[in-house]
């Protein structure tokens, strides 16, 4: 059983003024979403999808989704964030802990040496089994980053605690895996969003303020540059939401994208030449890391990117972009779908005794019933994501470096067109969506 429930975190959150983003929504109750998409290292074939009915995970490139549920995992109403390791094993952040799953991820057990919440896990790039944790403690107002080489199976602390960070985010450097980033929130001063470096495993940390991050606006580690540990990406969330980028290892951070909404996604393409970027309002960015100069690909309302050698994929609301995972081939001007939410297939297939067999297969019918059963209704619906000129979207783009100062509000360059789902000319098209939305919230009313 948990003993930090999530409405005591977001409690915990509040008080410290910190609070960047509506609480996790959750199955029982809310509409089916999507939020984090991972590709194995190790597997082409294999795609993870969190959801917040539990995890999505396909081992044929996409074609068939199969369900792995909250209770299989061991948790129940969160969120967590995911990793999956050089040897496919899944480990997911917990309030209590990390889970790790086997290889086939029937099995989920909880590591051993972390016992409280868990804000973030990661893996270390080039290894199989190795992965790094940061943990909060609310009380003490501290976190630490944590360490694995067993795939999970038990964690030891890595380095000096982080005193005065409460921690959103860690990351390991792809070039030099000594190199650590975690960002998070200081109360020192008032509150304050914080980038932490350490060249040393975590012995020593460097501390950046992060311009723009607010009492509703925290910050993310997006990404760090696969051939240079000191350009790192850092995603402001909240509404409007921001991209910052620093090259010199959080010294300086300037601001790079600005989004009139949420800032959802983000990606660097497998060889480190762009970067992607998505919001369910924006639609899709792109830019070359020489110079990001962001320009508009899209008006699609994706929730989440990832792009590996796999290939680029995206996460959506199915109804807002017709798909709940969609794959693109053109360097993200337009993403086909790959998963509906009424195709997942079912409860992993699992031994009978499995911990995931046990939870799941009893669980599923009351899942079903809100994913709906029609694969091939779902497949024929597809929303336009056509941008409409006359009605802009509201995002800036400007360059790190440039004239523009950190924290200003990006560039006054304006790209033309904004985003707008078309309905003129596709409203026969819509008014199934509506009917069955309805539907889906009479049957969550009862009667």
């Amino acid at each position: 059983m948990f003993t930090r429930s999530p409405r005591r975190l977001a409690a915990r959150f509040a008080v410290l003024g910190f609070l960047s983003s509506p609480p996790p929504a959750h199955a029982n109750g809310a509409f089916p979403a999507v939020s984090q998409l991972l590709a194995d290292p190790s597997d082409a074939t294999h795609l993870l999808l969190r959801s917040n009915f539990g995890l999505l995970t396909t081992r044929d490139g996409g074609q068939n989704w199969d369900l792995v549920c909250e209770a299989g995992v061991g948790y129940q109403n969160l969120e967590p964030a995911v990793a999956v390791l050089g040897d496919g094993t899944t480990l997911a952040a917990l309030s209590t802990g990390i889970a790790h799953g086997s290889s086939n991820e029937c099995e989920f057990a909880s590591g051993t040496g972390v016992s409280t919440y868990v804000a973030d896990v990661a893996r270390v790039p080039g290894t199989r089994a190795a992965a790094v944790a940061v943990s909060v403690d609310f009380d003490q107002n501290a976190s630490q980053v944590w360490h694995t080489t067993d795939g999970g199976a038990s964690f030891r602390p890595w380095g000096i605690a982080l005193d005065d960070l409460n921690a959103t985010t860690l990351e390991v450097a792809s070039a030099d895996a000594s190199i650590l980033y975690v960002s998070g929130a200081s109360q020192s001063d008032g509150v304050r969003g914080v980038l932490a470096r350490s060249n040393d495993g975590g012995q020593s940390w460097a501390r950046f303020e992060v311009p723009g991050a607010s009492r509703v606006s925290a910050p993310y580690i997006a990404a760090i540059a696969a051939d240079d540990p000191n350009t790192v990406y850092v995603r402001l969330s909240g509404t409007p939401g921001r991209l910052l980028a620093t090259h010199d290892g959080g010294r300086q951070l300037d601001d790079v994208l600005d989004f009139s909404g949420p800032f959802d996604g983000f990606a660097l393409s497998p060889d480190g030449r762009y970067a992607l970027a998505s919001g369910r309002s924006d639609g899709v960015w792109r830019a070359p890391t020489s110079s990001l100069s962001f320009e508009q690909l899209s008006c699609a309302h994706l929730r989440c990117l990832s792009w590996t050698e796999s290939g680029l994929f995206a996460c959506a609301d199915e109804f807002q972009a017709g798909f709940l995972v969609g794959q693109s081939f053109d360097q993200g001007q337009t993403f086909g779908a790959r998963l509906h939410l009424s195709c997942v297939r079912g409860p992993l297939s699992c031994p009978d005794q499995s911990s995931v067999s046990q939870a799941c297969n009893s669980a599923w019918p009351g899942i079903s019933e809100q994913l709906g059963t029609d694969c091939a209704a779902a497949s024929a619906f597809t929303p336009s994501t056509d941008c409409s000129a006359e009605s802009g979207s509201g995002a800036t783009a400007g360059a790190a470096g440039s004239a523009n100062p950190a924290g200003s509000g990006g560039s006054t360059n304006r790209p033309h067109g904004g985003c707008s789902i078309g309905r003129a000319n596709d409203a026969p098209r819509w008014w199934p969506l509506v009917l069955a939305t309805l539907m889906w919230f009479a049957k969550r009313r009862g009667p």
